[in-house]
């Protein structure tokens, strides 16, 4: 009689927008329950993905190509454009235009020994849909995830949301369940202590403390009750309001973020690491890359690409990590395009590059070997290249966007076998 006593307690109007609204953000993501609240502590592998969106003109900074070279049938720059020229930081070597370009000098300067640079990958396609997908995925298959969703699934399964979309394309496939977008129906969610004008709900303490101590009951409840439907009811309900105080913090975190600002983006990725709350975050930080007119433009996106990152690893780098002194000792940053633009000038006014498939991607921190990896021809198409030392070997393979998908699992501490078909070989040279 005690029991059925205990839930007929009353409960809060913050309790029941709780249990509803919780329910609700829960539902779409399908978890275990008793989750634990963070990932490994000991050696945690975290993820920020970031897209360039348009397709990027590799030839102004990573695919290295002579600019005064006139016989290798590739335009670095642009007639009437400043001269750009082949420049060296540490392991790298890149094209700089102090001109148009600063913040990538800058940018190499500060980072180049945390850099690694891959080049000539092919992504198979010149759709912007097609190779978005490709090169997130390493196939066009929708039941595939994506390379930053596989690498939450293998190191933060038990997180509140182990990967984090907060812009820019991506696909969860089988696991879905471990992936949302903060934003839309999920931020009104996560915003459930909230009514309108009204603001934050009152909260009663002697409240809350009788549901705690209901829920407590039922847990201890002896084993022939606890095996039953209500104590199994009680268990979810448990484990969905723990998940759901963790998801409302993310929320707050993140929900209002100002993307365009890299420092207080970086704190606030820094905050939910930190707090267990995700292991992956994606966003599409820059676009304008689909030059088919007037290449200039893409010196403009390049510089304001390097000028964010630098920002962005500044701080991230300043951020305590979960296990070590620095975040950036425990985060690994992945910033790709779809694709890249052709080797030539179009004939437009002015003249720009149209949609080229082979492409070059920068990975930046954790278990990153610095230096430069692939190469293309002088048609700007990757050659055949070591796997073991991404130098060009002509026993050795062209750079297929599935074989980089497996090494970024490999760099990302997750084991590329568990994710992809058989018979993919992960490029790993540019691991650690």
């Amino acid at each position: 009689m005690a029991r059925t006593t205990e839930w007929k307690i009353e409960m809060t109007r913050r309790a029941l927008l709780r249990l509803g609204l919780t329910g609700a953000a829960m539902a779409a993501l399908p978890f275990p329950f008793h989750r634990s609240a963070r990932a490994d502590a000991g050696d945690p592998h975290l993820i920020v993905t970031l897209y360039a969106d348009g397709g990027w003109d590799t030839t102004q900074v990573l695919d290295v190509h002579d600019p005064a070279d006139t016989t290798d049938g590739i335009d670095v720059d642009v007639p009437g454009q400043p001269v750009s020229q082949i420049a060296t930081a540490g392991p790298l070597t890149y094209i700089s235009n102090p001109v148009t370009r600063p913040n990538v000098d800058v940018f190499f300067q500060h980072w180049a020994s945390r850099t690694a640079i891959v080049n000539g990958i092919n992504t198979r396609s010149t759709s912007h849909d097609q190779s978005r997908q490709l090169m997130a995925t390493g196939y066009l298959d929708p039941t595939r995830a994506d390379f930053a969703v596989m690498a939450a699934a293998a190191n933060g399964p038990s997180l509140p949301l182990p990967h984090i979309l907060l812009s820019g394309p991506s696909w969860g496939g089988p696991f879905a369940g471990l992936s949302g977008r903060v934003g839309g129906q999920l931020s009104e969610a996560l915003a459930y202590d909230q009514l309108g004008e009204g603001g934050p709900l009152a909260v009663s303490a002697v409240g809350e403390a009788f549901i705690q101590q209901a829920l407590a009951r039922e847990r201890d409840a002896d084993p022939a009750l606890a095996s039953g439907a209500i104590a199994g009811k009680a268990a979810a309900f448990y484990d969905a309001q723990a998940r759901g105080d963790q998801l409302a913090r993310l929320g707050g975190a993140l929900r209002n973020i100002n993307q365009s600002n890299p420092t207080r983006l970086a704190s606030a990725i820094a905050g939910a690491f930190r707090q267990g709350l995700t292991t992956s975050v994606t966003l599409s930080q820059v676009g304008g890359f689909d030059t088919h007119t007037d290449n200039t433009q893409q010196a403009s996106r390049w510089n304001s690409l390097f000028g964010f990152l630098d920002a962005f690893l500044t701080q991230l780098a300043a951020e305590p990590g979960l296990a070590h002194s620095s975040l950036l000792d425990e985060t690994t940053v992945i910033y790709f395009s779809e694709f890249a633009r052709t080797p030539e000038l179009n004939d437009n006014t002015p003249p720009g590059k149209d949609h080229h498939p082979w492409t070059s991607v920068m990975v930046i921190g954790k278990n990153v070997a610095p230096g430069v990896y692939g190469r293309t021809d002088d048609t700007q198409v990757g050659v055949k290249t070591s796997f073991r030392t991404g130098k060009p070997d002509d026993a050795g393979l062209v750079i297929d966007v599935t074989n980089l998908i497996a090494g970024l699992l490999t760099v990302a501490g997750a084991n590329p076998k568990d994710y992809l078909p058989a018979g993919v070989i992960p490029f790993t040279a540019f691991v650690a």
